[in-house]
């Protein structure tokens, strides 16, 4: 009697379409995935002094990221506890954060301090009205919040990332914010996260970035420990067509689930993205760098410009085809390339990233 043939496995096939489409769907992911997790806001550079604000939003919340009178960094939601009005906008510094309404006050720990004839109001007591707080932190400089007041730590919830940070760059908590841009990309949220957690399309896709920063036959995209971050990780480029001097460091990413991700650019130039979704086929991505001093020197303004005018617009581009080809009626999702070995060109962080994602709403 002979021994059977060992069956096959299956391959992993990739999301069906309805996730990246489909609207309810999207508004169940806000709510399960972008509401309970952390999420970038900002850099502590940009809310450095006691009474500097910033605004933003996250799908349909506006939020108040301030540095409080006490020294400490507070975020609250940007809504005025009288009537609903947005209480501020853009960015600033402030004692107060008046609503243009009618005129209520704030100061930055979120108290009411003034409301126009509320002592005719019998029992109108002001210590008891206070703006909403959000949870914050500033994990090495970087201002993190989330919506989920239950949330544990961000150390607690992705241990080890600060030291392996900070590995890559010692001195990363004196790091400012210096300059960024930013671009609505015509997808999904989940299409742009994709494409930016795979190089198997680096090669045919990303030549410049290829030459420019990373050595392709080192990259390596995998899940760091058990915990929701994406580790990518290369030797510095080989290439006389690097965009400037890379030595002293290796390049690494940390692509902290659902929607940041902080790079290290071989040489010690810091950068990041950030997702923030607009509706079920659009996303609003922002492309952040920091320097020792706050300001854009020719090494890293060389750097900005080569990477918004290659990788970044080659990426534009994908994704809003990508998005376009999600709702054919031809569409039927395929095996993706799961590549036990590693290397570029491999899609084992979209099977991560779907795992995640299918835990959270399914």
């Amino acid at each position: 009697m002979t021994n059977p043939e060992p069956v096959a496995a299956e391959p992993v096939k990739g999301l069906e379409a309805h996730y990246f489409t489909d609207g309810a769907l999207f508004e169940q992911i806000i709510e399960s995935v972008f509401y309970k997790n952390w999420l970038l806001a900002c850099h502590s550079s940009q809310v450095s002094t006691p009474g500097d604000f910033l605004t933003l939003s996250i799908y349909d919340q506006d939020i108040i990221v301030a540095k409080g009178p006490d020294n400490e960094l507070k975020a609250f939601y940007n809504v005025c506890q009288h009537r609903g009005h947005m209480l501020a906008s853009g960015k600033g510094n402030k004692k107060l954060l008046v609503c243009p309404y009618h005129r209520w006050s704030y100061d930055l720990n979120g108290q009411l301090k003034s409301a126009p004839n509320s002592k005719s109001v019998p029992g109108f007591d002001s210590s008891n009205i206070c703006l909403t707080p959000i949870r914050v932190e500033n994990f090495l400089g970087f201002v993190f919040i989330n919506l989920d007041p239950e949330c544990v730590g961000m150390d607690d919830c992705y241990p080890g990332i600060r030291e392996a940070m900070l590995s890559l760059c010692p001195d990363l908590e004196q790091r400012q914010y210096a300059y960024h841009h930013q671009a609505d990309e015509g997808c999904n949220w989940l299409t742009a996260v994709e494409n930016y957690n795979e190089c198997y399309h680096c090669k045919n896709c990303h030549a410049a970035f290829a030459k420019g920063i990373i050595d392709p036959d080192s990259y390596a995209i995998a899940p760091f420990g058990d915990i929701k971050v994406l580790h990518h990780t290369s030797l510095a480029t080989r290439s006389d067509d690097a965009w400037y001097d890379v030595s002293g460091a290796d390049y690494g990413s940390f692509y902290l689930w659902p929607a940041t991700s902080i790079q290290f650019y071989p040489g010690g130039v810091v950068n990041s993205y950030s997702w923030s979704p607009l509706k079920v086929d659009d996303v609003r991505v922002f492309r952040s760098f920091y320097s020792n001093d706050g300001k854009v020197d020719e090494v890293l303004k060389k750097v900005i410009d080569n990477d918004r005018i290659t990788t970044f617009q080659e990426d534009l581009d994908i994704v809003k085809e990508v998005q376009r080809g999600l709702r054919s009626r031809g569409y039927k999702p395929g095996p993706l390339i799961v590549d036990p070995e590693g290397g570029i060109d491999n899609e084992l962080p979209i099977q991560i990233l779907h795992q995640w994602l299918r835990s959270a709403v399914d």
